[in-house]
């Protein structure tokens, strides 16, 4: 293993080490994706990977590749999802639609999908780590909240990973269908670009727009 990757790997573990010297083996990522999104839902991740799978990382091992979803080339989120959901101990995935992000707000919507992918996992974790949000609903005792957690610890990453894969997916399979076919949804997946602008400018906005998020002149 080289220095490089074995400070990458390390780095990525601490926080899953330092609960495991605390007796801690059920350990549940949990991110989102979509939250400044223009359209579409807010989508929630939650991974307990299998502690004994990564005490045994290694330069080679495909752990080692998982980092931020952000981070990634489309191709190999895809292939490390699919690696994930085969490997995990167990996952979930929770979304809020763009309706309910304008009638109660970002906050409370957050709030509600971190709390729902917990709580969706087949297996209840014994601490949670989170990407910088802290989970209203649980006990601080129970969770870490960490800034740029999906850089930090590989079981957010995980979460984060499987989260952009399936709403990324999600947003290509509306951006197909006749209502929406007029976005461009499969090329920025709802989020405020050029394309996405200009394309609510010419066509309005859609049932799955968020309202309170776009300011039309």
């Amino acid at each position: 293993m080289t220095e490089s990757t074995t400070h990458v790997v390390y780095n990525n573990l601490r926080y899953e080490r330092s609960l495991w010297g605390k007796g801690v083996d059920l350990i549940a990522g949990v991110d989102e994706v979509g939250r400044g999104a223009l359209a579409g839902p807010m989508v929630a991740g939650a991974v307990i990977l299998k502690t004994g799978d990564l005490k045994k990382i290694t330069n080679n091992d495909i752990y080692s590749q998982i980092k931020d979803s952000k981070l990634l080339s489309p191709k190999k989120r895809t292939e490390l999802s699919e690696f994930i959901l085969k490997n995990c101990l167990c996952y979930s995935v929770f979304q809020v639609s763009a309706y309910e992000i304008d009638t109660k707000g970002i906050s409370a919507c957050t709030q509600k999908a971190f709390s729902c992918a917990v709580k969706w996992l087949r297996i209840a974790p014994e601490h949670i780590l989170t990407d910088a949000f802290a989970i209203n609903e649980f006990p601080q005792a129970v969770q870490t909240n960490i800034v740029s957690g999906d850089k930090l610890s590989i079981t957010i990453s995980a979460a984060s990973i499987v989260a952009k894969v399936y709403r990324d997916n999600l947003m290509c399979d509306l951006g197909k269908q006749v209502d929406y076919i007029n976005y461009g949804f499969a090329q920025h997946k709802g989020y405020g670009t050029k394309l996405h602008l200009d394309n609510i400018a010419q066509h309005g906005i859609s049932d799955i727009h968020r309202k309170t998020f776009i300011h039309l002149k």
